[in-house]
């Protein structure tokens, strides 16, 4: 046996086994942070083709509204032009898309590996009327775009009458269908200013509303289609979900990004694997 272990511990005090721990230690932290890495691309490739709508267009990013109605919305991006407000959803996925209109959730297939995802028309609906009502205008001209990576390819059966669902290369031609315009100078400015005021130059401003969009998604998770047991805990996952708790382990509830997009997980992973759905 010692034949074995002497050259064992021998290998273990070279420069080659620590080289190997720090590649396995590396491979596993490039994993985990490569759906952040996509996704901050993706947002990067939709700022970037943004920039070329023209001077008539005003684009903002990541914007935040807050209302009694809707609570606190997070807004991917907005454009503001004479020919109305443009609300953009973007997702960053793969594989192939099913779903309609009216669905509740919409499918992603992958390898014949299905997973749900909340119907984004009906997510970006409620972006829409939460930007609305912080304008005080119910009558202004919106449009309600969901925006996917090019890596997804669409599985759609009917079109879709509220909202356009496109590649994020289609994304100026959709924006500049509307040609005719319906906005003056005046109220464009008014708009403008509006939307300014959501703006958070503070980046420690930021993070707070961040945290408490997090703590207000968590609290809008829905079980539904679990199992019985997880049914059984519903009374006590709602009232600690609101306040951003693991209904399990009563660690603190984050957003995630994984293979498959956007998800509720605790911070204790891999202790506590709680997870459940992001609706925004």
């Amino acid at each position: 046996m010692s034949i074995f272990i002497e050259p064992f511990f021998t290998f273990l005090k070279t420069p080659i086994f620590w080289i190997l721990i720090f590649l396995m230690i590396l491979s596993v932290w490039s994993n985990r942070q490569m759906p952040k890495w996509q996704g901050s691309w993706g947002e990067r490739q939709v700022n970037r083709l943004l920039t070329q709508l023209g001077p008539e267009y005003k684009v903002w990013h990541d914007v935040y509204v807050w209302n009694k109605e809707y609570g606190m919305t997070q807004i991917d991006h907005l454009v503001v032009s004479p020919y109305g407000l443009h609300v953009i959803e973007t997702k960053h996925y793969s594989g192939w898309i099913f779903g309609s209109e009216r669905q509740k959730y919409w499918t992603q297939v992958i390898y014949k590996k299905k997973q749900r995802m909340y119907n984004p028309i009906r997510q970006n609906y409620g972006h829409v009327q939460a930007i609305k009502n912080y304008l005080r205008d119910n009558e202004l001209n919106t449009y309600s775009i969901i925006a996917f990576s090019p890596s997804v390819e669409f599985k759609f059966k009917e079109p879709f009458k509220t909202a356009k669902v496109v590649h994020f290369n289609e994304l100026i031609t959709v924006i500049k269908e509307q040609s005719i315009p319906v906005v003056n100078a005046e109220k464009l400015q008014k708009i403008q200013l509006e939307i300014d005021r959501l703006v958070l130059a503070d980046p420690k401003e930021k993070r707070r509303i961040q945290k408490e969009h997090v703590k207000q998604v968590a609290g809008k998770q829905r079980e539904s289609g679990k199992s019985v047991r997880v049914a059984a805990e519903s009374s006590a996952i709602e009232p600690k979900s609101k306040k951003g708790i693991c209904p399990r382990c009563n660690g603190h509830l984050v957003v995630r990004n994984g293979k498959n997009g956007s998800f509720i997980g605790c911070n204790q992973f891999p202790k506590c694997r709680y997870t459940t759905e992001v609706i925004l």
